[in-house]
């Protein structure tokens, strides 16, 4: 998710197909799964832990949310009431309720992480189709929320690429607002990978990939801060703030994490594609009878409890299906990859929140997984 280079790339690709590699003792990736599913793929990405330490998987192409202890390896499923209502990224409020835009719902979603029951808060804007009054759990919009952040000021905070806008819910009082991004345009075309998450200070950071942009939002002076991407058509996708206040971003087509100084405004990229990070992943892919996509097309990104910066690899690009987690030392600027082992198993989010791990979702395999850090 650049033409010399690339047969360069290509001749390297080659050589590292043909070398034997030996399989490692003590691989640090376990996968949990396949993840119940009403249907063979149920399109497995975010994974949330709760206050009780369960870890709630979305699975957005089934409709469904499923609930796993780590304790137990035990998966319990839940549907979302509308079918079809593609559920997207998610967050906990204060109260411990789990949250999630349902994409094509037009609607918000709350679960009882207690017990599995589901409340749907339709947006205000933007309502197309509503079947509900007829008995049928169906109702349709143009906002095309797609993921959710708990702000500092307590409340929800999510993307609304429909609408061009940046859309907050308050669990405590049932206000909705609306805040239009200055200068957004085609948000219908990066809305699938409108990611928000919290931001540095008072602000929520979410990505414009059509813009080629990433921007912050004060929750209390509703200030908009924007920051293009050095490398034209970069595709960034995955923003994240690291606990210095810096923001992390992965720029899919651009094949590079970059690192935002908020208070200067400065961008320093660091490129993926090279000997380090393409060979090395097919070796280690290799050895443990795993093959994928083998671009460091990033996605997804965040600070794990190791102060390295960690992202899924191949993500959001037609030609995905890579197979492989990355880690970045900020201080020393090496990568190293990991390899799942199901192949193109399309590592689709992580989850750092787990000190000594990693969590991701994978979605062609329908499973989850753990990096466990103290084994890299």
């Amino acid at each position: 998710m650049h033409r010399t280079s690339r047969s360069i790339a290509a001749a390297l690709v080659v050589a590292a197909l043909l070398t034997p590699v030996p399989a490692s003792a003590a691989y640090p990736i376990t996968e949990y799964g396949p993840v119940p599913s009403s249907i063979p793929v149920g399109g497995v990405c975010e994974v949330e832990f709760d206050h009780t330490g369960a870890l709630w998987v979305e699975q957005y192409l089934s409709s469904q949310v499923a609930r796993f202890d780590p304790a137990t390896g035990a998966f319990t499923n839940f549907s979302t009431p509308m079918p079809l209502s593609v559920p997207g990224g998610m967050d906990l409020d204060l109260a411990g309720d789990l949250w999630m835009p349902q994409v094509t719902g037009n609607s918000l979603l709350r679960v009882d992480t207690a017990t599995g029951a589901m409340t749907e808060f339709p947006l205000p804007w933007a309502n197309a189709l509503n079947l509900q009054p007829l008995g049928i759990p169906l109702h349709s919009g143009l906002g095309l929320a797609n993921d959710i952040a708990l702000g500092p000021d307590g409340a929800l905070w999510f993307t609304l690429g429909g609408l061009n806008s940046i859309g907050r819910y308050d669990p405590a009082t049932g206000a909705w607002a609306r805040f239009p991004v200055p200068g957004e345009i085609l948000g219908q075309v990066g809305a699938l990978f409108g990611i928000i998450k919290p931001g540095p200070g008072r602000t929520v950071v979410f990505d414009l990939p059509q813009l080629n942009k990433v921007a912050t939002l004060d929750v209390d002076t509703h200030r908009f801060t924007q920051y293009t991407m050095p490398t034209p058509l970069s595709f960034p996708v995955g923003v994240r703030t690291a606990a210095d206040g810096t923001i992390w971003v992965a720029e899919a087509v651009g094949m590079k994490i970059a690192r935002i100084n908020p208070g200067t405004g400065q961008i320093t990229e660091y490129p993926l594609l090279g000997v380090n990070g393409l060979l090395t992943s097919l070796l280690g892919g290799l050895g443990v009878g795993s093959i994928g996509n083998p671009l460091p097309t990033p996605g997804p990104i965040a600070e794990a409890s190791d102060g390295n910066i960690y992202f899924a690899v191949s993500f959001p690009v037609p030609i995905g299906f890579g197979n492989q987690i990355a880690r970045f030392n900020p201080v020393t600027h090496e990568v190293r990859m990991w390899s799942t082992p199901s192949s193109a198993s399309y590592p689709c989010d992580i989850n750092v929140h787990q000190p000594g791990a990693v969590w991701f979702g994978l979605l062609t395999s329908n499973k989850i997984g753990k990096l466990d850090l103290a084994a890299t």
